[in-house]
């Protein structure tokens, strides 16, 4: 899937960066054979995203490599800081494109008009670079790449930006000179706006900032409607290249086992990822009281502390092998002792009266439970 994925990115990309190589060398030359300072900052564009392919290629190339010892969350964040990179290239392209036209406009007098074959290369960069963002932008969405996405807007970008070109130019020719310089203007204003839009978008998702409140109330209030689930907290949600990644504590019965909590967090583990495309991994913590404030039942001793004063205060009543059994239920009040006991030991009524007195001074034993069973079934 990963190797797939790479191969659309790369493919498209490719295409990308052929139609940049002959843009970027047509526009430039005939921007200054043709006296276009748009035509010319457009090439100047144009040149830019030959990097930009570039960067998404090998970007892409890594970002999608599998996840491993040393990266167990994969490599996605390549493709997020990449995209980052591109933003910065775009920023600069676009103050350097406006300062320069800057230049131009504020000059008393501008005397040169553009050739009339700069309106036609315009038009031809305006049809190729609309059917490139399409193309890119279906491909983006299949593949679930910002960084590509990144790309496709940039092709929309080219577009207008060459739209803004035509426009300069006929202006120049109707009598207004400056207007060329006002298109270039106009096409850094444009990139300079996608430069802020994704590179903003990237940096936000490299300090994992969580996905919109409305996504997280989606994935909170389905939680919640999974069987065995009590109540949910600390539920956390962070990006990585267009997978959302998510923790969250859940609250289940205390009396369950060990293993129907287990299960009912692989429940709630595989139906978000089935219900939530973007939703990749998902990490489940089960809980059997509140403790997103405190943590109720840390100050109890564990089992490997606990057992050795059972089995000294109960060996009279008790074999081992019950005592070592004993399942210990964790609340904030205490440790309730459940103990499974064969048939036999009905004999006995006062039993559970004598363990409880025996006990009496541990008050962290709040409750012991007998149960009985049949050892020949």
């Amino acid at each position: 899937m990963e190797s797939s994925r790479y191969q659309q990115v790369r493919s498209v990309s490719l295409w990308g960066g052929l139609k940049n190589v002959i843009l970027s060398t047509v526009k430039i030359i005939f921007g200054i054979t043709g006296h276009s300072h748009a035509l010319l900052a457009d090439g100047i564009h144009s040149l830019s995203d030959l990097l930009i392919d570039g960067v998404v290629i090998i970007a892409s190339k890594f970002g999608s490599k599998a996840a491993d010892e040393d990266h167990p969350y994969g490599h996605g964040r390549i493709e997020t800081a990449a995209t980052v990179f591109l933003a910065l290239v775009l920023a600069l392209a676009g103050f350097g494109i406006i300062i320069d036209a800057g230049f131009t406009i504020a000059a008393s007098h501008v005397n040169t008009i553009p050739s009339h074959y700069v309106l036609w290369i315009a038009i031809t960069s305006i049809f190729l670079n609309e059917g490139l963002y399409y193309w890119t932008k279906r491909i983006a969405k299949h593949v679930k790449s910002k960084l590509l996405m990144t790309n496709a807007w940039h092709h929309r970008s080219d577009s207008a930006s060459s739209l803004a070109v035509a426009l300069g130019v006929m202006g120049a020719w109707a009598g207004f000179p400056k207007l060329d310089a006002l298109a270039a203007v106009i096409v850094g204003l444009m990139i300079l706006k996608i430069s802020w839009d994704f590179g903003w978008h990237s940096i936000q998702e490299l300090v994992d900032t969580a996905p919109s409140l409305e996504e997280t109330k989606k994935v909170r209030q389905f939680i919640k409607k999974i069987p065995g689930v009590a109540a949910i907290h600390q539920l956390r949600t962070r990006s990585i290249a267009g997978s959302i990644f998510c923790d969250v504590h859940v609250l289940v019965d205390p009396q369950l086992s060990v293993s129907e909590g287990h299960h009912i967090g692989q429940e709630v583990e595989h139906l978000l990822t089935e219900n939530f495309p973007d939703i990749t991994d998902v990490t489940v913590h089960i809980d059997t009281e509140d403790d997103e404030l405190t943590n109720p039942s840390r100050h109890l001793p564990n089992r490997a502390t606990l057992q050795p004063i059972l089995l000294r205060e109960w060996k009279p009543l008790l074999p081992e092998t019950i005592i070592h059994a004993a399942t210990f239920h964790y609340q904030s009040s205490g440790i309730l002792i459940e103990l499974k006991l064969p048939l036999s030991f009905l004999d006995q009524p006062s039993l559970l009266q004598e363990l409880k007195k025996i006990t009496h001074s541990a008050e962290f034993i709040t409750g012991i439970k007998l149960f009985y069973y049949n050892p020949s079934e």
